[in-house]
């Protein structure tokens, strides 16, 4: 479920085009989610571009594995007898994603 890149300063990747993940619409709201981030993350440290850019990526990295186990997991469900247990799965999941709160 791990997927990372050797870090090439000044070039970065977010949602879908950074992300193995099964076409349930994750990656685009990672996408806007990420965005955010970065530009949170480089406004907090200007004058360091590149280590900016490696930290957003480790903190973008770590929460896509999470994204990925458990829509992969929902998929399994999914595939299982049991749809309602599917849409359990799916419908608890997203309060904890995000690693943190936002306001």
């Amino acid at each position: 479920m791990s997927h990372t890149w050797t870090h090439v300063p000044g070039v970065t990747l977010l949602g879908d085009a950074a992300h193995l993940m099964p076409p349930l619409g994750v990656g685009a709201n990672l996408a806007m989610l990420e965005g955010a981030e970065l530009a949170e993350t480089i406004s907090a440290d200007p004058g360091d571009l590149d280590e900016a850019v490696r930290a957003f990526e480790e903190q973008m990295w770590a929460r896509a594995g999470r994204w990925a186990e458990i829509t992969t997991a929902g998929l399994e469900r999914l595939v299982s007898p049991d749809p309602a247990e599917a849409l359990a799965h799916f419908a608890r999941r997203p309060a904890h994603l995000l690693g943190r709160h936002h306001r």
